[in-house]
């Protein structure tokens, strides 16, 4: 499919077809088949495409959508590097190579240290 560019930036409905709003379309003319591939190009052109009225706008709205898919991209990879750093940590602790006493946790606590007697309060 090649969207008409004068009306349309090819990235803006891409976003839109990958949407809630597109996937329960796609999914409703898809009804009698069990792969998306499958839907011809009638029930493609029949697609409600709500258009903003510019295509800068639409340009702006494809940068705010790719920063963001750009940020989970980051997170997700953080979240991995996480995932590989508790599980060496928790191997180490559980074989013994390091105890929790000779762990420097200092660097955890944002404020002042929790009074000895008192205990520490979590955030929720």
């Amino acid at each position: 499919m090649r969207p008409n560019r004068d009306r349309l930036v090819p990235e803006f409905f891409a976003y839109l077809a990958q949407s809630p709003y597109g996937k329960a379309y796609f999914l409703k003319v898809a009804h009698k088949t069990t792969n998306l591939a499958c839907i011809n190009s009638t029930k493609l052109k029949a697609f409600p495409v709500p258009v903003p009225p510019t295509l800068d706008e639409q340009r702006e709205i494809v940068a705010i959508l790719d920063a963001i898919d750009r940020k989970i991209d980051l997170h997700r990879r953080k979240r991995a590097v996480l995932d590989e750093l508790f599980k060496a940590l928790l191997h180490k602790l559980m074989t013994g190579e390091i105890r929790v006493s000779d762990l420097d946790l200092s660097a955890l606590s944002s404020g002042p240290a929790p009074a000895p007697n008192k205990t520490p309060e979590v955030a929720a």
